[in-house]
C-alpha cells in the first residue's frame, strides 16, 4: 500500500507491504538501480547504507517487542532518499514511522516543522524517531531487571532462574538488532554530509549521540542482569549447601545410633546386656552418644 504526503518541494512516500505495482511505480518515476528495487521486495539480513550519485539507500531494523513471548525481534525498514523525495518501505507497521507520517498528514504545523527544510532533515526526524522509540522499548527490560532484583532478595531465587533467562534472551536479541546499525549511523554522520551538506552535521551528530545513549543503556542492562544472575546463583548455592549441611549432620549423628541398634538387633545368643534392664541401658548409651555428638557439632559451629 503506497501513501504519500507533500510539502513545498519535499514528498514522503510510505509503502507498507510493497507489491510489484509499487516497485513498478518507483521504477517509472525514479532512477533507482534495479538491485535496490529488488531489495525492497525481499527482506535483507543486515543493516547497510549505500551512497549513490543522486540518492542514498538505507536498510535499518526496528526492535519490536512481543509481550506474549517476551522477546524482541527485528522489523526491516528500507529508506531511499533523493534531494526531493523520501521513500520508506516496510512489510509491517513501524510505530515511529506511522506516528510521524500521520502527524504530518493531519496537522499543518507538523508538516511545516518536519518538511520545510530538506529531505536530509526529514531523514533525521525519521531515524531519530526510530532510535528514541528504541530507547522507550528498553523500559520493559529495565522494569523486568528491577522486578528480578526485587524478587531475588525476597527469597524467590528458584523462580527467578527462568525470569533471568528470559531477560537475558531479550537483551541479547536487542543487542543483536542494534549493534550492526552503528556503522550505518557512523556513515550518515560522516559520508552523509557529502550528499546533504554541512548544515546537517549537528543533526547527524545528534543521531550518533542518541544511538550511543541507546547502546549504553542496553549495555548497562546486560551487565546488571549478568550480576543478578551471579547473585541468584550464589544465593541458590548457599541455600543448597545449607540443606546438604543439615542433612549431612543428621546422617552423621544417627550413623552410630544405627550401628548400636543394628548390633543389638542381631539374632544370636548370649548378647551382652540381655537382662531385663538391658533395653534401657542401650537406650541410655544411644542417648549419651546423641548428646555428645550434638555438643561436639555445636562446639565446631556446624549447627
Amino acid at each position: 500500500m503506497l501513501k504519500s504526503v507533500a510539502h513545498k518541494d519535499i514528498t514522503w512516500i510510505d509503502i507498507q507491504n510493497p507489491k510489484p505495482a509499487d516497485i513498478k511505480y518507483l521504477r517509472k518515476n525514479f532512477n533507482f538501480h534495479e538491485l535496490v528495487l529488488e531489495e525492497l521486495m525481499h527482506p535483507g539480513h543486515r543493516p547497510k547504507v549505500e551512497h549513490h550519485d543522486d540518492y542514498i539507500f538505507l536498510i535499518l531494523y526496528y526492535p519490536a517487542f512481543n509481550k506474549i513471548k517476551k522477546e524482541t525481534f527485528p522489523r526491516e525498514i528500507d529508506i531511499l532518499v533523493t534531494k526531493t523525495h523520501i521513500i520508506t518501505s516496510h512489510s509491517e507497521a513501524i510505530i515511529p514511522i506511522k506516528t510521524l507520517f500521520e502527524q504530518i498528514g493531519q496537522y499543518a504545523t507538523a508538516k511545516k516543522e518536519y518538511m520545510s527544510e530538506s529531505t536530509g532533515h526529514l531523514l533525521f526526524y525519521i531515524v531519530n524517531g526510530i532510535l528514541e522509540n528504541a530507547l522507550v522499548k528498553l523500559e520493559h527490560i529495565e522494569n523486568e531487571v528491577n522486578y528480578i532484583e526485587s524478587e531475588i532478595f525476597k527469597g524467590e531465587e528458584h523462580r527467578m532462574v527462568l525470569e533471568i533467562s528470559v531477560a537475558k534472551r531479550d537483551i541479547i536479541d536487542f543487542r543483536r538488532i542494534l549493534a550492526p546499525q552503528a556503522s550505518v549511523i557512523e556513515s550518515l554522520a560522516d559520508d552523509g554530509l557529502k550528499f546533504f551538506g554541512n548544515e546537517l552535521k549537528p543533526h547527524f551528530e545528534d543521531l550518533r549521540g542518541t544511538f550511543g545513549i541507546v547502546w549504553n543503556e542496553i549495555q548497562d542492562h546486560r551487565e546488571t542482569i549478568q550480576a543478578l544472575a551471579e547473585t541468584n546463583e550464589s544465593l541458590l548455592s548457599t541455600k543448597i549447601n545449607e540443606i546438604i549441611k543439615v542433612l549431612t549432620v543428621f546422617s552423621v549423628i544417627f550413623m552410630p545410633l544405627t550401628l548400636i541398634a543394628s548390633i543389638w538387633g542381631m539374632n544370636i545368643n548370649k548378647m551382652p546386656l540381655t537382662s531385663a534392664n538391658g533395653f534401657w541401658v542401650i537406650i541410655g548409651i544411644m542417648a549419651g552418644v546423641l548428646v555428645s555428638m550434638i555438643g561436639y557439632f555445636k562446639k565446631k559451629r556446624w549447627l
